[in-house]
């Protein structure tokens, strides 16, 4: 069992940028805006050494960016996150 949970992992991403049409849609994943350069160092350390934890954590961001989303998957060597928007989101 890992001792990184993806709520340590949430804090180093920037929330995905989700496309308020319904569909297929990709978008690729980033350090949180304004990390230091030790959290940036750890955003990677944890990308190539904890992939689930990884994806658990953007999962969570995802949904609390629109609950109409849907993961798809998580590309770990393109750092690229596919989801489906399944309504057209009200937030334009």
């Amino acid at each position: 069992m890992s001792i990184v949970t993806d709520d340590l992992v949430e804090n180093l991403i920037q929330p995905p940028y989700v496309n308020p049409f319904y569909g297929q849609h990709t978008t690729w994943i980033v350090p949180r805006d304004g990390l230091d350069e030790e959290e940036t160092r750890r955003y990677w350390r944890y990308h190539k050494r904890f992939p689930n934890e990884f994806a658990g954590a953007i999962n969570k961001l995802l949904v609390k960016q629109s609950v109409s989303c849907k993961f798809i998957t998580y590309d770990h060597l393109k750092n690229l996150l596919t989801y489906e928007q399944r309504t057209h989101s009200s937030n334009l």
